[in-house]
């Protein structure tokens, strides 16, 4: 075997050995080959320190999320997740985040699929709604939290839609930057990962994946870092997908 797939057998060893067996035996029957094709993958990419492992299944959580038809491999990660460090409070924000990237019934999908993996495992969430009592803050906010995250993109963004979808414009803000991004439960750096993940398996988002690898760098960001959370998504997402996102990182950072 090669290196990749020592590292992958290795990786597991350390965290969720009882998952990968499970997974090798479900496949030994008639397909052995595409076991051996996730040992290596996560032994190649895994072994990449650009990222963490809680970064990589955080941007893999929210690929999956906004997927939004693979509640057993989510389920999967979200488990795995658990074992690198994420915490449960921080699964249920990377769902809640994704909303406005892949709408509210495919982020309530996740927040079930997470139900039932905490009940399994006697784990215990409580998320206050931190923001109830400042919703009509919520514009003044947005508007700060936009300019802080993408600065001039996003406001070109919201600017666009003045004529012709005010009511858009005004959620963007409002929502999607007053509520979701201003939530504390991650961090400005995690939220862009994560957000990565949910446009590139979206697929069709460029102009919008334009506007958040700008912001990823705008709050702190490596390039690097930025492409290894692109690749991150391939497996999960296919190889068009992520072409597409390359292309779009390609044109930002070398031109």
């Amino acid at each position: 075997m090669n290196s990749n797939y020592e590292n992958g057998k290795k990786l597991f060893q350390e965290t969720d050995e009882a998952g990968i067996q499970a997974v090798i035996h479900a496949l030994s029957d008639v397909s052995p080959h595409i076991s051996r094709y996730i040992i290596e993958f996560f032994g190649q990419v895994f072994n990449n320190p650009v990222l963490t492992y809680q970064q990589r299944e955080m941007i893999v959580i929210s690929a999956l999320t906004s997927l939004g038809d693979t509640p057993n491999q989510l389920k999967w990660h979200m488990n795995f997740g658990l074992k690198v460090g994420i915490t449960p409070n921080e699964i249920i924000e990377i769902a809640t985040h994704c909303i406005p990237f892949c709408g509210a019934p495919r982020a309530l999908n996740a927040i079930t699929v997470a139900k039932q993996l905490f009940a399994e495992q006697n784990i215990e969430v409580n998320i206050e709604d931190e923001l109830l009592h400042s919703v009509g803050e919520r514009r003044e906010r947005g508007i700060a939290k936009l300019q802080e995250i993408d600065g001039k993109h996003g406001a070109a963004v919201a600017d666009s839609l003045a004529e012709i979808a005010p009511v858009l414009a005004e959620q963007i803000i409002e929502f999607a930057f007053g509520e979701i991004y201003s939530r504390s439960g991650l961090n400005p750096k995690q939220r862009q990962l994560v957000t990565l993940g949910a446009l590139t398996a979206q697929g069709g988002c460029e102009p919008q994946l334009h506007v958040h690898l700008n912001a990823s760098i705008r709050v702190g960001l490596t390039r690097q870092e930025v492409i290894e959370a692109l690749l991150q998504c391939y497996p999960y997402t296919g190889f068009p997908k992520v072409l597409n996102a390359i292309n779009v990182a390609k044109k930002i950072f070398l031109t």
